[in-house]
């Protein structure tokens, strides 16, 4: 009785166990039939939209593109039509027929108020000028510092050389010359800074139908091309648009370095960097297409075949010189990716929202996710490691491409590339700006006498009282030798006297010892220019500032001397 009371209960757990096996093993056969046809389902139906988005987008990004260029070309053809109808307004001026006439110092004087007037009021044309039929510039307005500036008549140019000249001279009357958009040339040479340039210009002729010259309008470049930039910024910084000449040197680039370099010489451009990208571009008007670095888009700007440009005469323009720019709108293949996959996560998060829904196991999938997050974050924990070796590497061989090795200052590659910025924003902000040439007294035999190495500990010493007494805008070089130069922004002439005296009476109490041995006082000569009176740009500054220092060592040394005005020598 005992045996049987004992087993009964045995045979109901075995049967319960074996219940809960088969229970499980139809739910999951359940759960299979249930997820499997409808994950599949699933994973079709969100691809499926996943695929059409990314044709959408696609789409998108194409024509958003192409409304980028057309935004781009408005904004050239305006400017140039804007110019136009200034230069017919010039060449119906009456007094300019009064001086095609007559030329008489009335006459010319009423036109130069015209053209003042003119400039005045537009604050964009760098010249206004007549050029009568020999090539010479007989009224010529310069917008220089804010403000219109009639030339004076000895400094007036014969420009019959010229391609702008000849090109205009040829033309029929009413119609209108496009040069191409070059930098300014002054005297033969580029001027610096750079100074883009696109003229217009358009023949005069007096009452009795001889041609007495051209009348034409330099337009600030400048203008032009920062309103296209504005014109064709996008979002992505990827996206870049460049602009180019026919040959496929650029006028405007993602790195400016790549610009101009028709101006000087330079066999490196659009074309050669891009070979295949710039065949189908040289030969269509306008296209879109995609290689293996990525998509570009592109249209063909005619400034000379401009609505108002050709209504005054549709027969006056040479199709054989035909002038064209090219806009070229290029966005790398990466980038394409990654818009092409920006909603990725998006889709990836509703198919495992939805999959979720259908497997019991979350935490299984919950643990997967932290796996990849763990993962992830290492990755970007190494990623920021990484990048911070490469910022402080790149930042030490920054400091050692720009320094002076013994003294610490600038050394002359930084001077080179500084002094015309900083010249240029002092023009435009009006401000002043001094630069100081230093030299070390007799410091030749005071290396022959004491040593290489005291004289390095010398220019180490006042290489140290220069920065002590400088202020941080002010940038000290190494110039070459025992030669320094320090650029003082907003210093005029006599407060950088006083800077230096006060620097030179520091180096003179230093009291230098090299080897236990002290070393006899040093001092140095300076010689100080200053921006608009002794120049405009860094090679006239730096002239000035020598022939200052000069006289300093002629007048005695150790000493401090403000160079001569500029034109008083």
């Amino acid at each position: 009785m005992a045996e049987n009371f004992v087993s009964i209960p045995s045979c109901k757990v075995h049967n319960q166990n074996q219940v809960r096996t088969i229970m499980r093993s139809r739910l999951a056969r359940y759960l299979l039939t249930l997820i499997l046809p409808s994950g599949l389902l699933c994973l079709i139906f969100l691809s499926s939209f996943y695929h059409e988005e990314q044709a959408r987008v696609r789409q998108n990004l194409e024509v958003a593109e192409r409304l980028r260029l057309s935004v781009g070309v408005r904004s050239l053809t305006s400017d140039i039509d804007r110019i136009a109808s200034d230069v017919r307004l010039i060449a119906s001026l009456p007094s300019l027929s009064a001086a095609l006439e007559q030329y008489d110092v009335h006459s010319i004087s009423r036109l130069a108020d015209d053209l003042v007037a003119l400039s005045a009021s537009r604050r964009v044309y760098d010249q206004l000028r007549w050029i009568d039929e020999t090539g010479v510039e007989r009224v010529r307005i310069d917008f220089l510092q804010n403000q219109p500036f009639v030339v004076p008549e000895e400094r007036l140019q014969n420009k019959a050389t010229r391609n702008y000249f000849t090109a205009t001279m040829a033309l029929e009357p009413g119609t209108i010359y496009v040069s191409p958009l070059d930098l300014n040339i002054e005297q033969g040479r580029v001027e610096t800074p750079f100074k883009p340039v696109i003229r217009l210009a358009t023949p005069v002729h007096d009452k009795g139908g001889q041609p007495r010259g051209i009348v034409i309008i330099n337009y600030f470049g400048s203008y032009l091309l920062d309103k296209f930039v504005d014109a064709t910024e996008a979002s992505d910084a990827s996206a870049r648009v460049n602009l180019l000449n026919g040959e496929g040197y650029w006028l405007r680039a993602p790195q400016s370095g790549d610009e101009w370099g028709f101006m000087f010489g330079r066999q490196d451009h659009f074309g050669t960097r891009y070979p295949d990208a710039w065949r189908q571009i040289a030969r269509g008007e306008r296209g879109q297409f995609e290689d293996e670095s990525g998509l570009w888009s592109f249209v063909t700007v005619h400034p000379q075949r401009s609505a108002t440009i050709l209504q005054a005469h549709h027969n006056g323009l040479d199709k054989g010189e035909d002038y064209v720019w090219k806009m070229v709108s290029y966005i790398p293949a990466e980038a394409l990716v990654r818009t092409a996959n920006q909603n990725l996560g998006g889709w990836i998060l509703i198919t495992l929202l939805f999959m979720s829904a259908l497997f019991v196991g979350s935490m299984v999938l919950a643990r997967a996710h932290r796996r990849r997050d763990v993962m992830a974050e290492n990755l970007r924990a190494l990623n920021r490691r990484l990048e911070d070796k490469v910022r402080q590497r790149t930042e030490e061989l920054h400091q050692q491409a720009i320094r002076d090795p013994l003294t610490g200052l600038f050394n002359r590659r930084y001077l080179d590339e500084t002094l015309p910025r900083e010249i240029h924003r002092a023009l435009r902000e009006q401000e002043p700006l001094a630069l100081a040439m230093l030299d070390l007294d007799h410091f030749k035999n005071f290396n022959d006498q004491w040593g290489h190495e005291a004289g390095d500990a010398v220019l180490l010493g006042v290489a140290e009282a220069l920065l002590d007494g400088l202020r941080a805008s002010d940038i000290a070089c190494r110039y070459g030798g025992e030669e320094m130069l320090v650029v003082m922004p907003g210093a005029d002439a006599n407060e950088a006297v006083e800077r230096i005296g006060t620097i030179a009476a520091g180096v003179r109490n230093m009291g230098a010892r090299v080897m236990g041995r002290d070393l006899p006082p040093v001092t140095f000569s300076a010689g100080v220019a200053t921006l608009f009176e002794h120049g405009d740009s860094a090679e006239q500054l730096i002239r000035a500032a020598d022939r200052a220092l000069y006289m300093a060592k002629e007048t005695g040394r150790d000493r401090v001397v403000v160079a001569r005005p500029a034109g008083a020598e």
